[in-house]
């Protein structure tokens, strides 16, 4: 493959990122969006989650697309950008231990932080669950998930936390690992669904974006 090329799920994962981003723009609004994007949404996670490989994919195109939002001033576009890439990294079965993906995206927020707010608390509290994963892989994930099963939080902390496959095997417990990304994206939820802290804070950032 030649330098810059890209695969054909490469280019299916963009075009199924960029139907997400579309409308997005507050002078474009309309009734209709939040309906769309969550249907947009759906596609993009069922694209991905036939493949681990493709969480990392999709991860490598949300900093990319990140990054053009700083060049070009596009605020609009910011908190639907790390609202993916949250749920994105919470989703992702495993990083290999080569991977410079969170490295990278924790440079890549820290240009924010002189953005004003909310844009700057945003990136914040992404290099806050960034840096919590660099030095615990898969901890953010467990504590959402005890937060939403009203389980008691561990006061240790551990080293290594097993990633959602490793941690969550039982079909009863399985359908948790997509919840994020029904949280994250504005997408509904059964009834009985979480409510725990880390839920309600990303869901009140949803809704300021609907306002």
């Amino acid at each position: 493959m030649q330098p810059g090329a890209t695969t054909c799920t490469e280019d299916r994962i963009q075009h199924a990122l960029e139907r997400c981003l579309h409308g997005l723009s507050l002078s474009r609004r309309s009734t209709s969006w939040s309906a769309g994007l969550c249907l947009n949404c759906w596609s993009l996670q069922e694209l991905v989650s036939r493949d681990p490989g493709h969480f990392l994919i999709l991860l490598e195109q949300i900093l990319q697309k990140t990054r053009e939002v700083q060049e070009k001033g596009t605020y609009d576009l910011l908190t639907p950008l790390a609202l993916l890439f949250y749920s994105t990294v919470l989703c992702t079965p495993h990083f290999p231990p080569d991977s410079d993906l969170l490295l990278k995206a924790a440079s890549t927020y820290h240009r924010f932080l002189t953005w004003p707010v909310p844009y700057c608390s945003i990136c914040q509290e992404l290099l806050t669950f960034i840096d919590a994963e660099l030095k615990a892989p898969g901890i953010s994930y467990q504590r959402l998930v005890r937060a939403e099963q009203g389980l008691p939080i561990r006061s240790h902390r551990s080293s290594t936390v097993p990633r959602p496959w490793q941690s969550l095997r039982t079909s009863s417990q399985r359908p948790q690992r997509h919840r994020s990304w029904h949280l994250a994206l504005g997408m509904p939820r059964k009834p009985g669904g979480g409510s725990g802290p880390s839920c309600r804070r990303w869901e009140k950032k949803l809704a300021s974006l609907r306002c």
